[in-house]
C-alpha cells in the first residue's frame, strides 16, 4: 500500500459514521488533492501528505462539518428511544420506596447525557431527532403502563413532572449542537 493510500484509508477510518456517498466523493477529491500535489512537488508523497496534517483530524473535521450518516442518526434515535423507556417510575414493580424511582432518575441521568452525547457529536438535529424519540420513548412507556396496570394512580403533578423532563430531553437534544455550531466558526483548512 502506497503512502498516499495508506493515509486516505486512515482518513476513511476517521470519517466512520458518515454517509458512505459522502465520505466516498469527499475521499476521491482528498485524493485527487494528493496527487495533483504529489505531481506538483516532484512526486514526494511524504511531503505531500505531511502537509495534509493528521489524517485522524483530517477525517474527524470532515464529518464535524458534514455530519454522521442516517443510519447513524437513525441508530442514536432508537439508543435514546431505548433508554427512555426504564426512565418512567411506574415501570418497576416492588415497594413504594426510593428503589422505583431511584432507578428511573438513573435512567433518565443516563437518556439525557446520551442526547447530549448526540448533539454535540452529531450537531444539533441528530440531537433533536434523538431528544424527540427520549420523549416518545417516555410516552410510550407511561401510556403502556397507564393501560396495562389497573389501579394505577396518576396525579396532576406527576403527569406534569412527565411532561417537564420529556420536554427537557428535546431541549436537551437541540440546545448543544445549536450551541456548538454557532460558537465555533469556519476553519479554512478544508
Amino acid at each position: 500500500m502506497t503512502p498516499h493510500d495508506e493515509y486516505l484509508d486512515r482518513v476513511r477510518r476517521a470519517m466512520a459514521g458518515m454517509d458512505p456517498a459522502v465520505r466516498d466523493d469527499i475521499l476521491r477529491e482528498l485524493g485527487s488533492h494528493i496527487a495533483e500535489s504529489m505531481a506538483a512537488n516532484g512526486g514526494n508523497a511524504d511531503a505531500t501528505i505531511s502537509g495534509l496534517g493528521s489524517p485522524t483530524e483530517v477525517g474527524r473535521h470532515y464529518r464535524a462539518v458534514y455530519g454522521y450518516g442516517r443510519a447513524f442518526r437513525s441508530l442514536f434515535a432508537v439508543v435514546a428511544f431505548l433508554l427512555a423507556i426504564p426512565s418512567i417510575p411506574v415501570l418497576i414493580t416492588g415497594d413504594q420506596g426510593l428503589f422505583p424511582f431511584g432507578l428511573s432518575v438513573v435512567f433518565l441521568g443516563i437518556v439525557a447525557a446520551w442526547v447530549l452525547w448526540v448533539s454535540a457529536s452529531a450537531g444539533a438535529r441528530a440531537g433533536l431527532i434523538a431528544g424527540i424519540a427520549a420523549f416518545a420513548g417516555r410516552l410510550v412507556a407511561f401510556g403502556a403502563v397507564a393501560a396495562t396496570q389497573a389501579g394505577g394512580i396518576a396525579t396532576a403533578g406527576g403527569i406534569g413532572l412527565l411532561a417537564i423532563a420529556s420536554v427537557m430531553l428535546v431541549v436537551l437534544g437541540w440546545l448543544p449542537g445549536t450551541a456548538k455550531k454557532t460558537w465555533s466558526g469556519p476553519r479554512a483548512e478544508l
